[in-house]
């Protein structure tokens, strides 16, 4: 196998862990990253960034679990579905959030499905 550096897509930053998962659409003409800041950043095929949307926690505010909340969750995965037009997002607050980010550019990123995970957190993500 023979790689070849194309372009740098995300500037270098300080510290470690800043990019915390990535993954390669079906039809490859789409690319996700997921920053420490839990905001996924999408790049078309070319290597431009097209588009991005922020991840949600499992429970923003909640009184009764103050484990939980905006900065309590890393996301561990992300998988595309066949058609590429949904993202599965994969979180250690023990849910895993399905977004439809469309077929097109800049279409509106809606959680379609969210699966809460009793047993444990997700580890990682195969498609």
């Amino acid at each position: 196998m023979q790689l070849r550096h194309v372009r740098t897509l995300l500037a270098p930053q300080d510290g470690t862990a800043r990019v915390t998962c990535m993954a390669w659409s079906a039809n490859s003409g789409r690319f996700a990253v997921c920053t420490a800041e839990r905001v996924v950043l999408l790049y078309d095929e070319h290597g431009e960034r097209r588009d991005k949307f922020s991840t949600k926690p499992a429970d923003a505010k909640s009184v009764l679990c103050p484990q939980y909340g905006r900065k309590s969750y890393v996301v561990k995965g992300m998988a595309f579905s066949p058609d590429s037009t949904k993202i599965a997002i994969g979180q250690t607050d023990n849910i895993v959030y399905v977004y439809r980010i469309g077929e097109e550019w800049g279409d509106k990123k809606v959680i379609c499905n969210k699966f809460i995970q009793m047993i444990s957190r997700t580890t990682c993500f195969c498609s």
